[in-house]
């Protein structure tokens, strides 16, 4: 009698097994794998910030004050003066500084001469600054609209990832009114050099300084905020602006809206705005009271944004700061009291 030969193989109960167990050790390696790429975009982000950070520190012994935040809303932002000291000298050769508000159109976004986003400035502002860039922002690439058309090629002006210490109230304002409480400006590491309301004690003395300096930092370096995070807007059906810093009211954060708030930004008006009941891509903002700039840090790390402070070291501030603690943050000159656990 002849036995049949068994053949060897798994069952189809056997097989259905084994792919399970393969897509359990999957779903249990994925959050892992995720969290390694993350600890490393953040790392990043902090070593960029370093670098930002000790830029900064290059540029205030070159020149003996910080650069200044921003030259009215499209003459450049603190980002152009900082080219050379992030290897970035020959593109800051190529920026014309020669801004002022005549001009005739099509200057995008402006009528000025030598804006942003004119000819004489496109080469500059439409490069992509690896330094400016936070790979955790998956947006980043990103652009608002405005651009240029030279030799047949269009060219978008750029979003950043990085914005500067504007103080601890609203854009350009000396005080801030909320719920009946009256907030002082107390000091910013950073300023509008042609705003007509800008602080007459940025720096020392009564004479409008313009530009801080070390000295003019009363507070403490380590206790000053210099720079943080933003995010990057999408546009929608409307334009989002944030995360535009070449464009001077989004190249600054208010320390009044703690990090990543659920407060709302303040963009200068509606179109610069993409958030609505139906199309919420983007962190919450409206438009400000009589065109008031306000922007909180904002970034894609869990519990937080990566800030320098002035005296070159990068800082994990929680979402959780008080907010108080993070307007002392962001002054320079309030005499505030603050521990190394309140934040």
């Amino acid at each position: 009698m002849i036995k049949a030969r068994r053949t060897s193989g798994f069952t189809l109960i056997e097989l259905l097994v084994v792919i399970a167990i393969i897509a359990v050790l999957i779903a249990l390696l994925l959050p892992a794998v995720q969290s390694a790429r993350e600890a490393a975009r953040r790392a990043q982000c902090t070593n960029n910030l370093k670098q930002i950070g000790l830029g900064m520190h290059n540029y205030e012994s070159s020149n003996g004050t910080f650069p200044p935040g921003t030259r009215t809303c499209c003459g450049g932002t603190w980002l152009i003066p900082l080219l050379p000291y992030v290897e970035q000298t020959a593109l800051f050769n190529s920026w014309n500084a020669a801004y002022n508000n005549s001009g005739v159109a099509p200057y995008t976004a402006t009528t000025g001469l030598y804006s942003y986003s004119s000819p004489g400035n496109i080469t500059v502002t439409s490069t992509r600054v690896n330094a400016y860039m936070c790979p955790s922002d998956g947006n980043n690439t990103q652009n608002a609209g405005y651009s240029q058309t030279i030799g047949g090629n269009q060219m978008f002006v750029t979003s950043q990832n990085y914005i500067a210490n504007f103080g601890n109230v609203t854009f350009q304002q000396i005080t801030l009114t909320d719920n009946g409480v009256t907030y002082p400006f107390l000091g910013a590491p950073f300023g509008d050099i042609g705003g007509p309301k800008m602080d007459t004690n940025i720096g020392t003395g009564t004479v409008p300084a313009k530009v801080a300096t070390f000295a003019s930092i009363s507070d403490g370096l380590s206790n000053t905020m210099m720079v943080s995070e933003t995010l990057v807007g999408t546009n929608g059906t409307k334009k989002d602006l944030r995360g535009f810093s070449h464009w001077g009211y989004a190249s600054g954060f208010s320390g009044f809206l703690t990090p990543n708030s659920t407060m709302p930004d303040w963009m200068q008006n509606a179109n610069y705005c993409n958030y609505s009941n139906t199309e919420r891509i983007n962190p919450p903002c409206i438009p400000g009271p009589s065109n008031l700039i306000m922007l909180a840090p904002r970034s894609r790390h869990s519990g937080g944004v990566n800030a320098a402070m002035c005296d070159g070291s990068v800082r994990f501030i929680k979402n959780t700061v008080d907010r108080r603690t993070f307007m002392a943050l962001s002054s320079t000159r309030g005499g505030e009291v603050l521990s190394s656990d309140s934040y």
